[in-house]
């Protein structure tokens, strides 16, 4: 196996690395701090001549390297193992980017060690007044910086690897975006951890003056600790990487903000305000404070990575990107294991969910408990889920491996569903929708100039002189020009033909027994539609004195937009009747014919 995959961690190796981690933190920061305020005590008996300010630096100097050598080593020892057991692949990696500046910062650890053992041994001999002695100091707190800058940098380097991913340099990878912001708010959490318990150490002084000099000390440098605490919170919040998981480490970076700013408080009340007081209640209160500031700092360096070890670089399950980018032609069990054949789709998809899901999901595997199971219903669910990772969820890793590895997962997925006792139901069809029903408005046509022409040319009726000679009364030709343009031609009766003015047309009517060609034989045309229960042949033949026909056509209105206005669905034509439809036009050709 040519590397081994993130595998999953129980709830005790979380706390076992968690608990680790924060004791790493606080001994650190009070290894740093210490050192300061060691320098800063050492300063103090120069200038005052009071043996108890010497006897407090070199209290300082003690306590410091007890904790640089027997709290801080084991617990970065036991760390590292820690690490190395629970993500092989990030520290591998880390490793081998840091190895230079990681030899290089035990280095500087050791050396401030030896120069704080030098540092304290002068007060021995009495050479704590000699002018040598306070390089020594200085060289062994300029060492523990040193040193946690390195691994500052390299913690923040798995944060933002910054220009590292296209140009892999090892300056690149030091000074990357993330370093200074996470080195500002390091050196605010050393100086108010170190200052919180040098108020503990204070609040049991029984010397009053003493005590308020030291309380005056200690409270404005834990002040300017805050001040710039607060500072490097809010610039951490702002130069959070994309794709973090922004919620939570807003709320984190909000609790510790409160609480720098709460300790901040303190220490002028204390420090400033009333150093004389004995505020044992907020030295207590102050202590709390920089544990929860150590925590906050460790809790928000692991959400802002989001679902990288290392940013952009490494996945949470332990596959590199450009690895999973890879596996997608050769497939993810050619990598691991080479020259072994491919196995059944249920070991295959049950390696993949180890190599990949195991990390972030193992509680799917507790097929005892159904309600952990993944949330998928329905069959094929799964399937698709994994298609649309990349591009729907971004949040989630990039699925590694070939097409029936994913589709060996997705089965291995559906099985646990149904061994924890869940079912998957098939998916519904979508409902088919129904066409409307498409509804044909009505044609409302505009008279053109002939039908003007015809108009007015229908207002002149030709009459028969005496002598028994029939009246031939022109009708208008319906509206609907557009959907039967040749009626008229059909009828016989010709384009510009004169016609009474709102005289309907015709209904068609059956053939008569008299042909149009005989005499006496030309129809009259009633001004009046014919009822539904009148027949055609009785309307065909109804005759009307001409007195009542120019009557009835002088008082017909006329049969426009100006005079009318058509309701929705209604047609503006002087026919009763509906328009004709393709059904009208299939009957006989002699009806059509018929006048």
């Amino acid at each position: 196996m040519p590397f081994p995959f993130q595998e999953a961690l129980s709830f005790s190796d979380h706390l076992l690395a968690g608990g680790l981690a924060l004791l790493f933190v606080i001994a650190g920061a009070c290894v740093c701090g210490g050192s300061v305020f060691t320098l800063l005590a050492g300063s103090r008996a120069s200038e005052s001549m009071d043996p108890r300010w010497d006897d407090l630096a070199l209290l300082c100097a003690k306590t410091t390297r007890a904790l640089a050598g027997w709290v801080t080593c084991p617990l970065g020892l036991g760390l590292w193992v820690v690490m190395m057991a629970q993500r092989p692949r990030m520290m591998e990696q880390l490793h081998s980017v840091f190895l230079v500046p990681a030899l290089l910062g035990l280095l500087l650890f050791a050396s401030g060690l030896c120069f704080s053992h030098q540092y304290i041994a002068s007060w021995g001999r009495g050479l704590h007044e000699n002018r040598f002695h306070l390089p020594w100091g200085v060289f062994s707190s300029i060492g523990y910086w040193c040193a946690a800058a390195v691994l500052v940098s390299a913690c923040a380097f798995s944060m933002n690897t910054g220009e590292w991913i296209a140009k892999p340099t090892l300056w690149n990878a030091f000074w990357n975006p993330a370093f200074p912001v996470v080195f500002i708010t390091g050196v605010a959490i050393s100086i108010s951890t170190f200052g919180a318990f040098g108020l503990l150490y204070a609040a049991t002084r029984k010397d009053s003056a003493w005590r308020v000099a030291l309380v005056e000390d200690l409270g404005k440098w834990m002040l300017a600790a805050s001040v710039v605490g607060v500072f490097g919170w809010i610039w951490w919040g702002i130069l959070m990487p994309e794709g973090a998981n922004r919620n939570p480490v807003f709320w984190g970076i909000a609790a510790a903000v409160a609480a720098t700013a709460a300790l901040g408080a303190i220490s002028y009340r204390w420090g400033v305000h009333e150093p004389g007081a004995r505020h044992r209640l907020h030295a207590g209160a102050a202590s709390a404070l920089v544990v929860i500031m150590a925590a906050a700092f460790g809790w928000v360096y692991v959400e802002t990575k989001g679902n990288f070890q290392i940013h952009r670089y490494m996945y949470r399950n332990g596959i590199i990107i450009e690895e999973a980018e890879g596996s997608h032609q050769t497939g993810l069990w050619n990598i691991v294991n080479l020259g072994e054949p491919m196995p059944a789709q249920e070991e295959l998809g049950a390696f993949s969910f180890r190599a990949q899901c195991m990390a972030c999901h193992q509680n799917w595997t507790n097929l005892r408990d159904p309600s952990r199971t993944p949330r998928f219903r329905y069959e094929g669910e799964a399937l698709r889920f994994l298609g649309e990772m990349r591009l729907k969820h971004p949040p989630y890793p990039l699925l590694a491996g070939a097409p029936e590895e994913r589709r060996a997962l997705a089965a291995y997925l559906e099985t646990l569903i149904v061994k924890s006792g869940g079912t998957l139901a098939s998916r519904p069809e979508p409902p088919r929708a129904e066409p409307k029903p498409s509804v044909r408005p009505a044609v409302v046509s505009k008279p053109s100039s002939e039908s003007a022409e015809d108009r007015t040319g229908a207002s002149k009726v030709s009459e028969k002189e005496a002598g028994g000679e029939s009246k031939v009364v022109p009708v208008l030709p319906p509206l609907h020009t557009e959907q039967a343009p040749d009626r008229g031609k059909e009828a016989g009766v010709p384009e510009k033909e004169g016609r009474p003015i709102g005289s309907p047309a015709p209904p068609p009517a059956a053939p008569s027994a008299n042909k149009p060609g005989e005499a006496g034989s030309v129809s009259r045309v009633s001004s009046s539609p014919p009822s539904n229960g009148q027949d055609a042949k009785s309307a065909s033949g109804a005759k009307m004195p001409p007195e009542e026909e120019r009557a009835a056509a002088s008082t017909t209105p006329l049969n426009d937009a100006q005079n009318i206005t058509p309701e929705y669905g209604e047609s503006v034509s002087a026919e009763p009747s509906a328009p004709p439809n393709d059904s009208q036009d299939a009957k006989k050709p002699e009806e059509k014919n018929s006048p």
